[in-house]
């Protein structure tokens, strides 16, 4: 069995290039018997990734539980898998254990690479920044041999790491523009976002507002919010301590009373307090404070805390429960010290607007 030629690099270079929706619909189209089985897995890893980029979490693990279920117990791949699915699943001690194991087991400059790039992350997320230190050495000498876009990779964490290491900002500065240079030449939009953003964060980090609002406003320009879900969040995450947020669009249908997150109409006709809730946030265009959404929605009463906060609180779960692609991490409703907020949204008042949007109403 064969993979059509440039199949797998032609999927690659759509993943990189933030193209999900079309990686997976690319995957899918694929049939498994025709090609090799060594594609066949790679294929679904992207899959996996661009799934979890899409913010469809639960799909992204549930297809790595499905590869893992199709390897020889204990075998590599089976290990590779799971320590990914751990990581996601952040048990990051289990991970480590496993990376470490495949660390140790691995036969090819490649699959030991993939291996101690696994592990690095693991520390990174929990914060364990001077045992990447050998890591990252070990990377050095071998990121030559490897594929661009696992270099590139490695070239993220050393760049987040550095500045962390006492190693300066200077050298992580430079690693960033590298990585943006060369991801650059082949259109990977996704290392430029990643490198825009690890920038970002480092001028945080240091205090330097001007320069991160500066590079917050070039990565507007690359990121495509309707595809990198989960990109969008993290940088809202991040600096939404700073009144600062991506949008994801959220249209309003007043007639109606129903709104639309791509493409998908949520009917509120009949839960009033949560139209109403967003509604109010949507005329704001700003965060809302607790007390003012309390006055909007209950005006016959006085505002207060320890009655209404957790009212609001119970609405704003209600909501994301509705509209967000993954609860725990807000791309629509975004909360902050300033109150609640509403990412981006459009009014849908022109009919002709109105009724080329409901002619998507079923629109997967």
């Amino acid at each position: 069995m064969v993979t059509p030629l440039g199949t797998v690099e032609e999927i690659k270079n759509l993943c990189y290039q933030c193209e999900f929706h079309q990686v997976v619909e690319s995957v899918n189209s694929i049939n498994q018997f025709e090609i090799d089985p060594e594609d066949y897995f790679t294929l679904q890893l992207f899959k996996s990734q661009a799934l979890f980029e899409m913010h469809r979490v639960s799909s992204s693990k549930s297809l790595l539980r499905d590869l893992a279920k199709h390897q020889p117990n204990q075998s590599d791949k089976y290990l590779y898998v799971m320590a990914k699915l751990c990581y996601l699943d952040q048990d990051y001690s289990k991970a480590e254990r496993l990376f470490l194991i495949l660390s140790d087991r691995s036969e090819s400059v490649t699959d030991y690479f993939k291996a101690i790039l696994g592990l690095a992350n693991t520390y990174y997320s929990l914060g364990r920044y001077h045992d990447i230190k050998k890591l990252l050495m070990e990377m050095e000498e071998l990121a030559d041999l490897v594929t661009l876009d696992e270099k590139l990779s490695y070239a993220l964490i050393k760049a987040n790491s550095s500045y962390l290491l006492d190693d300066g900002i200077s050298q992580s500065k430079t690693i960033f523009h590298e990585v943006i240079k060369l991801a650059a030449q082949r259109k990977w939009t996704y290392f430029i976002v990643k490198s825009l953003y690890g920038l970002a964060t480092l001028h945080k980090h240091f205090g330097n507002t001007e320069a991160q609002d500066a590079t917050i406003n070039i990565l507007k320009c690359y990121l495509n919010t309707e595809e990198a879900v989960y990109l969008t969040y993290l940088v809202n995450e991040r600096f939404k301590d700073q009144n600062i947020s991506l949008h994801s669009t959220l249209f309003f249908d007043k007639e109606f009373k129903r709104i639309a997150v791509q493409g998908n109409w949520i009917p509120l006709h009949d839960k009033p307090l949560i139209y109403g809730f967003l509604e109010l946030l949507h005329a704001s265009g700003s965060f809302v404070s607790k007390k003012q959404i309390a006055e909007s929605l209950w005006a016959h009463q006085p505002y207060q805390p320890k009655i209404h906060d957790p009212r609001i609180f119970d609405l704003a779960r209600r909501i994301r429960t509705l509209i967000e692609p993954y609860e725990n991490q807000p791309v629509c409703l975004l909360s902050g010290r300033f109150g609640y907020k509403l990412a981006r949204s459009e009014i849908m008042e022109n009919t002709k607007s109105v009724r080329l949007y409901r002619s998507e109403e079923n629109y997967g």
